[in-house]
């Protein structure tokens, strides 16, 4: 065993060499005088002890073991104080800076010491499994154990320290959340492992693309987040959104399969130096929300108008979620007509929320439901009281041919059950499916995956009709009506508006109109508001007509008395 002696007083080395040689062990000691040159050999030489008087002439023990805490190789060695005071505050400041031991000099003996030696190794020992066991925890509290990204907690923390640190340098510090796009679809497709495969070769395919050490955590989810510092332009966090969207051109290969996905990033920055983190996340997080409701796939910076729109959309979502539970929504139903004989053909179903108190506006908070999955059970609930009404009607007028017009957003498309929900409702209430239209936007057709087709056929063996709603709104395109089993295309309001002094208008809505009738699909104009455009409509061949000029939206007594009037 190599021990290291650093002592001034020469009587009291011999002492301890003394007692080292009597100890009946095998010791090599190598002895100094000065703590230069304990450290000196320390460094250049390697010991399993080091035995340390306390006063030395240029350095005290503590301020030596404070010195070697720097040097990795001394965290091997058994650091052993020896002192002449056995004062029991020194003792504790020097077990506090490293020391395993503290001796007495006058309790210096061959059988003390060699137990000292002893006792002192076993404690290293337990320290250094201590230690490691501590950065095991500290590991496992800081980073997230799918993707071995930071996690929430270890973000959080950093992003408060630099922010205290950026107030005294250049540029600004800019946060920015990512959320993927339509990833529960991807779990209810391939199902949830190839949904944690994806989300580890994502982290990897963004974590190669930055440099070491950059600050990229998993939040949870499918969510993530990055800080980047030293920002001197906005310019230079917008280069760095499209970076990162760049990456999910291409495909992500997971067990054989080709998964593309995409992501919403929001993006706040501390152009204040008193923001916190608090705030600073909330804004990006506000930001992310407002990138995804301007199409996906893209970044959006947070601006002060945000957050009083986002705290709207709060206040929407949370009493959506009681208006649920108490079941305080309404159907409301809108006729539609034969455009030659002005006859009732159907009905479209339409929510209302009377009691709503942030807003009543269809427009607004169906949105929000769809962002926050809500409209998976309102839309289930909407479903059961459309069908049953049917039912209700039929009860009353066996011979009462009307078909029933359902909205279904996008997610609801996605559902694998939706098709079950419609077949059950339909078998409760003892409804011919075949008297059931399913409106689906083009949104829902975006993807043009499997899923959707098989969704879709699946409502075509039920008996259902298809209907192709808002179309001419921006995605409408003339491919859909041939991938898809469509049976009913229905013209945006935006078609027919202007199209009395518009020549051009006309011609389109005409030219749609013979193409679809051509290939065996109906055609519904929506938003007629004059007897003059129903008239034209019905010169060009439009099959059905639906509008306040026949009728708004009413309730189910009122569309009752229409149709039998």
């Amino acid at each position: 065993m190599n021990i290291l002696l650093i002592d001034d007083r020469k009587i009291d080395r011999e002492l301890i060499k003394h007692a080292l040689h009597n100890a009946e062990k095998h010791f090599d000691i190598t002895e100094v005088d000065n703590s230069s040159d304990g450290l000196s050999q320390l460094q250049q030489s390697q010991f399993d002890v080091v035995l340390i008087d306390y006063q030395l002439p240029k350095m005290t023990g503590v301020q030596i073991l404070l010195e070697l805490q720097k040097q990795q190789q001394a965290k091997d060695i058994v650091k052993i104080i020896i002192s002449n005071n056995g004062d029991e505050d020194l003792m504790l400041e020097c077990i506090n800076a490293g020391a395993q031991d503290f001796l007495l000099k006058q309790e210096v003996t061959p059988r003390h010491l060699a137990r000292s030696i002893k006792q002192s190794h076993k404690r290293l020992e337990l320290e250094k499994k201590l230690y490691l066991s501590y950065h095991q925890v500290k590991d496992l509290a800081e980073h997230d154990q799918l993707t071995g990204l930071y996690n929430r907690y270890h973000f959080e923390e950093s992003l408060r320290t630099l922010l205290v640190n950026q107030r005294s340098k250049q540029g600004h510090l800019a946060v920015m959340l990512m959320d993927l796009d339509n990833f529960k679809l991807i779990n209810d497709t391939f199902g949830h492992a190839v949904g944690d495969k994806l989300l580890v070769e994502l982290a990897n395919r963004v974590k190669s693309n930055f440099r070491e050490g950059q600050l990229f955590a998993r939040l949870g989810g499918d969510e993530f987040a990055f800080v980047f510092t030293g920002i001197e332009k906005v310019s230079a966090v917008f280069a760095i959104a499209n970076r990162i969207l760049a990456l999910f051109k291409k495909p992500f290969d997971v067990d054989e399969h080709q998964i593309y996905c995409q992501t919403s990033i929001g993006i706040s920055m501390n152009f204040s130096s008193y923001i916190q983190m608090e705030e600073l996340v909330k804004y990006a997080d506000i930001a992310m929300y407002r990138a995804k409701n301007k199409g996906k796939h893209q970044f959006c910076l947070f601006e002060d108008d945000m957050e009083s729109e986002f705290l709207r959309s709060f206040r929407i979502e949370n009493e959506l979620r009681k208006a649920i539970k108490s079941n305080e929504f309404e159907l409301y139903f809108q006729p539609i007509y034969k455009s030659q004989t002005r006859e009732i053909c159907a009905c479209e179903a339409l929510i209302r929320w009377p009691s709503g108190q942030t807003t009543q506006n269809p427009n607004e908070f169906i949105p929000i439901a769809e962002q926050t999955r809500l409209i998976e059970p309102l839309g289930r609930w909407i479903i059961s009281q459309a069908i049953s009404q049917l039912a209700a009607w039929q009860e009353v007028d066996s011979s009462l041919t009307i078909k029933l017009a359902i909205n279904l957003s996008p997610l609801q498309i996605h559902d694998l059950n939706i098709t079950k929900v419609i077949q059950e409702q339909a078998q409760k209430y003892q409804v011919n499916p075949n008297k059931i239209v399913i409106e689906i936007t083009e949104t829902a057709l975006l993807e043009n995956n499997e899923a959707t087709v098989d969704t879709l056929n699946a409502f075509k063996s039920l008996g259902c009709s298809l209907a192709l709603d808002d179309f001419g709104t921006g995605y409408s395109s003339i491919s859909h009506l041939l991938l898809y089993p469509i049976d009913v295309v229905k013209f945006d309001k935006s078609l027919l508006d202007g199209a009395l002094t518009s020549e051009k208008k006309r011609h389109v809505i005409e030219g749609l109109t013979n193409m679809l009738n051509s290939i065996g699909i109906r055609t519904v104009a929506e938003g007629a508001e004059l007897m003059e455009q129903a008239d034209l409509c019905e010169n060009m061949g439009v099959s059905s007509i639906q509008g306040f000029v026949f009728a708004k939206p009413m309730t189910a007594n009122e569309v009752y008395q229409q149709i039998k009037a």
